[in-house]
């Protein structure tokens, strides 16, 4: 069996995907974002792997009933489903099955690119941000997130290892790829290279809520590339996860669950308005 290492996932787990990781994890991170992108009433606003939608939710919020916002992702699962849910307050939302790599707008169409844990999945990332790019007005921004390292969100590492330890490798894969493009120099070589400039970089720590591990463990797995593999496993096997999930996370219990930090990296830059050589700057905590 091999693991999908890019989330394509199907609209069944799509669906999950909304309803289980959206509201405890991937929507705080994605909102996150949108703040971090300074988005005002008016602007026009493309989120590129939108998923189902978050970011572009919340960009719509900003941009208000004056602006514009789209909304990207390859999988057909996930786009079904955000056009499912109900309205957004603000700016409707359009949104399109297509690749980042052939984003169907013509060039300087939007203000802000949103990218919310996205880029890590592609293959080909400098293909990618010269899309977001072309599609920018000039002096436009782009606001991207990828996770910090594996170690330093508790809670994905230990997942990691246990579904590792316990299941195979294979499937851990699933989650593990998520991490992908986590080194700081890296990832603001990407932006420099593709020719953005002001560069302005920051690491967001979140502490989230999650509810009782030995519930929440199996239905996050169910939303993720790894849940082929861990259904494929025994219930021992399956058990022994979820213990050792809540053995690793014991420092992070409160009366309602736990309460556990996310690390992820924000960068905002801008297409310029001529040719300049990039600038990039760390934002302290």
């Amino acid at each position: 069996m091999t693991t999908s290492t890019q989330w394509q996932l199907a609209r069944d787990a799509a669906q999950r995907y909304e309803q289980i990781l959206v509201p405890t994890i991937l929507g705080p991170a994605a909102m996150s974002l949108v703040e971090f992108a300074a988005l005002r009433s008016g602007e026009t606003a493309l989120d590129v792997g939108c998923g189902t939608g978050a970011a572009a939710r919340g960009a719509a919020e900003r941009v208000g009933t004056s602006g514009r916002v789209a909304g990207v992702d390859v999988n057909e699962g996930m786009i079904d489903v955000a056009r499912s849910l109900p309205p957004a307050s603000g700016s409707s939302i359009e949104w399109f099955v297509k690749s980042a790599y052939a984003l169907p707008f013509p060039e300087a169409a939007f203000d802000v690119v949103l990218c919310a844990q996205t880029l890590q999945f592609l293959d080909d990332r400098p293909r990618a941000l010269a899309e977001m790019q072309r599609v920018l007005k000039p002096g436009g921004r782009i606001a991207l997130s990828t996770w910090c390292d594996l170690s330093e969100s508790p809670y994905f590492d230990a997942l990691v290892q246990a579904v590792a330890h316990h299941v195979d490798s294979d499937t851990a894969m699933g989650l593990g790829a998520a991490f992908a493009l986590s080194d700081p120099t890296t990832i603001q070589a990407l932006v420099a290279q593709a020719g953005f400039r002001d560069c302005e970089t920051t690491i967001e720590e979140m502490h989230l809520q999650l509810p009782d591990l030995r519930d929440f463990v199996p239905r996050h797995v169910s939303a993720t590339p790894m849940a082929m593999g861990f259904r494929s496993a025994t219930h021992e096997q399956q058990d022994a996860v979820i213990q050792e999930m809540v053995e690793k996370m014991a420092l992070y219990r409160t009366q309602d669950g736990f309460r556990i930090p996310f690390r992820t990296h924000l960068v905002k830059a801008m297409r310029p308005l001529t040719k300049h050589r990039m600038r990039c700057f760390d934002v302290p905590l």
